[in-house]
């Protein structure tokens, strides 16, 4: 999530119920994503209320196929968000190849800290800020991913320097704390600029289809790996390679960011661009979904990549990529957002991918959520945006 200032808006959500889908998926084998056909969209109201929270800031999302549901996180860290702690949903939604019916939201719960206690909100030092959800693929526990805090000045003065973090809890509505992965030095958080930039660490997690590895996709750049994206100019991120089973990092690959999609209005405004999310294709190939947004541009701009890092250089124990000599992965573009522009009415903050189950004709679905930045927006575009797609082998 970026987060910028926004302007309230309060409205009513409307729960729709779950058509059955063909709910044959073998998520073991490797698959393919030669194009991705539209099936449809919905755009759920902002601000609307389920079960005492606010729906937003949904971030991330996963499918679980043998329970035939969805978990969605939201980023929600700040009172102005909501009153309620970081939590989770669980979620129906309903398509088929031909069309997008509907989303029902189930229930909802808060993730345990690991002394039991819910997540506090901005500026409690232990704050937050949830960006990727999976599910375990061995344990069936939920693996979530938190950006931690960089914020030098704040409005009391107070100075929030938050180590970012992935951490595993139980899946059965508890949000009990059960372990967390052990990260490497470079991604402790500084007040010097060495490290992660504050809001642009752990953006997506996703598990290989042979269960063994998690994969952990940074958004933007340590400050000893280059400077932020511009207009003109691209970056590089780390993806990160762990051990599902001890936790620990086991590899790491360069990932080639793109320059800023979109120029500010006025020129000098903030941008960003950077990976939001991962989603595995085998041991080695990947779906990235990147996004740019620029100051004064109505939406923002998402492309969609197939990176491959078996030609990669390993860099786990390259401590800054600025000046060395590495091979980053390898991207094709497979989706550019912008063609879909008109037809969605504009694209929204798209942060979290997964894909759902098998379609009637087998070939895969691929759900994309929005983060609508809680609690408001300056763009007309900042909703609650889910987004269907049949995967063309």
């Amino acid at each position: 999530m970026f987060k910028r200032a926004t302007a309230a808006v309060a409205i009513s959500l409307a729960l729709l119920t779950l058509a059955a889908c063909n709910d044959s998926d073998d998520a073991t084998s490797d698959r393919t994503v030669g194009s991705l056909k539209l099936i449809g969209q919905q755009v759920l109201p902002r601000r609307s209320d389920f079960q005492g929270t606010v729906v937003g800031g949904l971030s991330g999302i996963d499918y679980d196929a043998a329970n035939k549901r969805y978990v969605l996180i939201s980023d929600d860290r700040t009172t102005t968000d909501s009153a309620v702690a970081p939590r989770m949903y669980f979620a129906n939604i309903n398509f088929d190849a031909s069309a997008f019916t509907g989303v029902q939201f189930l229930s909802t719960f808060s993730m345990k800290q690991p002394n039991g206690a819910v997540y506090p909100k901005v500026p409690d030092p232990l704050v937050a800020d949830p960006e990727s959800v999976r599910f375990d693929p061995i344990s069936g526990n939920l693996v979530w991913t938190s950006e931690g805090d960089r914020t030098l000045a704040t409005s009391t003065g107070a100075v929030r320097i938050i180590d970012p973090f992935i951490r595993e809890i139980r899946s059965d509505g508890s949000g009990t704390h059960v372990r967390e992965y052990t990260l490497p030095a470079m991604f402790k958080m500084s007040a010097t600029e060495v490290g992660p930039r504050g809001n642009l660490v752990f953006e997506g997690l996703t598990f290989t289809p042979d269960n063994s590895k998690a994969v952990v996709l940074m958004e933007g750049a340590l400050f000893q790996d280059g400077p932020v994206p511009t207009p003109s100019t691209g970056t590089v991120s780390r993806i990160t390679i762990f051990d599902r089973a001890g936790g620990t990092a086991t590899a790491q690959y360069a990932y080639p960011v793109e320059k800023v999609q979109a120029t500010p209005v006025p020129a000098d405004q903030f941008t960003v661009n950077g990976g939001t999310e991962i989603l595995a294709l085998s041991n080695t190939r990947f779906l990235v979904l990147e996004r740019s947004f620029s100051v004064g541009v109505i939406g923002n701009q998402l492309r969609l990549y197939e990176i491959d890092t078996s030609k990669a250089t390993d860099v786990l124990n390259v401590p800054a990529l600025q000046g060395a000599s590495y091979t980053p992965a390898t991207k094709r573009l497979v989706l550019d957002f912008e063609t879909l522009k008109t037809q969605l009415g504009g694209i929204a903050n798209l942060e979290g991918m997964t894909f759902g189950p098998k379609l009637a004709n087998g070939h895969d679905s691929l759900v994309v959520v929005a983060d609508d930045n809680l609690p408001t927006a300056d763009s007309q575009t900042d909703r609650n945006q889910f987004l269907v797609f049949e995967v063309m082998p």
